[in-house]
């Protein structure tokens, strides 16, 4: 049972009891959170012992925990045509911030809020010039990640035979009068799809799915590295307060975990892949925590019915089965299609750019195509108990992460009598 206490001046007090405890020692925490934020505003802890037939009282003191977790203020939000967009965490719409973004490269957003962005040659904070970038041809394909423990920036590029990755660190950039002139760091490594940073730690996604620890202070590549037991290529990176380096996995393609639906041809018994994950692993590296999201079995999509058409010509094109691993409809909200960005970080929650496809069959009996259903969704993720859930489901109309597309087709015909009607997504 919980009372609220009438409010005073100073505070709001509270009244928590637990009627029927074992006697013995206990620790009482507790924490008060912005639900509407999901920020943590302050929490306390006391021990506490329980002896049989006694009432045991305490008071548990919060303090104030002053908001320095960093925590993302927007989601930049970037669709097929490279554009980007602004979105405020709390409500998921538009935001009233403007910054005149380029068409290229990642963004990345500090301590402040203030967003960092490439624009042709350029390094902004905001809409405030920073500096020239010497060689952007050679930068990797997200080249920005801030570190808020050390308020630094880093800029990732290759060398002119790609035979390393070279960083340009830039000390406070957050602060008004923030130094220009990087440091810089380099590492003997021939690919890097994504990395992030913590203090001292640096690690570097490689070949699809290899992911490396190394140290700012060694470039000798010694230090370990771990492959997650999944399929696909790493798309995203991040290291959580508490250490845990979160990784994006995307696996989607036709007869291929590495090519999206553009253009892809799709025929009948193909295997369709539409599915990804977050990948949770401990600090050093030692071992992965935790996957979630992933579709680990395949499932058999198929026509119904049988083709019957007689006509002159053969309106109907035979479909029979293809095999996708694929989230089923009914699970849509709890697995990913296919994650390609974490757009937000909270405390306690990550908020992840999540593209792919649902397909059906020809219904032959009711006369109906089939057809790619596309998702392009905004997916969170519990980091207290790990559940996934759908922020926000966009319509094609409203933005596309990617403008997925196959030929080959799913329709049975676009002719008479199956013209402009489909079977349901499911």
């Amino acid at each position: 049972m919980t009372t609220l206490t009438k409010p005073r001046k100073e505070l709001w007090g509270g009244v928590i009891e637990f009627g029927d405890l074992e006697p013995g020692k206990y620790t009482a925490t507790a924490e008060a959170w912005n639900a509407a934020e999901n920020i943590l505003e302050g929490s306390g802890s006391t021990d506490i012992t329980v002896r049989a037939g006694e009432t045991t009282d305490c008071n548990i003191a919060m303090i104030l925990e002053g908001q320095t977790a960093y925590y993302s203020k927007y989601m930049i939000l970037t669709d097929y045509l490279n554009t980007k967009y602004i979105y405020d965490y709390p409500s998921c719409n538009k935001s009233s911030k403007s910054v005149s973004f380029g068409t290229s490269y990642n963004t990345v957003e500090d301590n402040n809020g203030q967003i960092y962005h490439i624009e042709d040659s350029n390094l902004y904070k905001d809409d405030d010039y920073v500096l020239q970038i010497r060689d952007a041809s050679s930068l990797i394909k997200n080249p920005l990640y801030y570190d808020s423990k050390t308020d630094s920036l880093w800029l990732a590029s290759f060398n002119s035979d790609k035979s390393s990755v070279n960083f340009s660190v830039f000390e406070n950039p957050s602060a008004a009068t923030s130094n220009t002139n990087p440091y810089k760091i380099s590492y003997d490594i021939t690919s890097c799809q994504a990395f992030a940073v913590k203090e001292d730690n640096i690690y570097i996604a490689y070949n699809n799915l290899n992911i490396l620890l190394t140290k700012k202070n060694n470039s000798s590549n010694t230090e370990p590295n771990i492959t997650p037991a999944l399929s696909g290529e790493v798309t995203d990176m991040a290291v959580l307060e508490d250490g845990t380096v979160a990784v994006l996995v995307r696996s989607i393609g036709v007869n291929s975990e590495t090519k999206v639906f553009e253009y892809a041809v799709l025929t009948d018994k193909d295997t369709v892949y539409s599915r990804g994950a977050l990948v949770l692993l401990s600090s050093d590296l030692s071992k992965v925590e935790k996957v979630l999201g992933w579709t680990a079995s395949p499932r058999t999509i198929s026509a119904t019915g049988t083709n019957n058409d007689s006509g002159s010509p053969t309106f109907a094109k035979t479909w029979t089965s293809i095999t996708a691993y694929i989230p089923e409809y009914e699970e849509r909200n709890s697995y990913f299609y296919g994650p390609m960005r974490i757009v937000a970080i909270r405390p306690k929650e990550l908020v992840i750019a999540d593209c792919g496809a649902n397909f059906v069959l020809p219904d032959y009996d009711g006369k109906k195509n089939g057809k790619m259903y596309a998702h392009n969704r905004l997916m969170t993720v519990n980091l207290r108990n790990f559940a996934i859930g759908c922020k926000k489901e966009f319509s094609e109309s409203e933005l596309k992460f990617y403008d997925l597309t196959i030929s080959g087709g799913i329709e049975a015909t676009s002719a008479s009598p199956y013209g402009g009607r489909y079977v349901d997504q499911k």
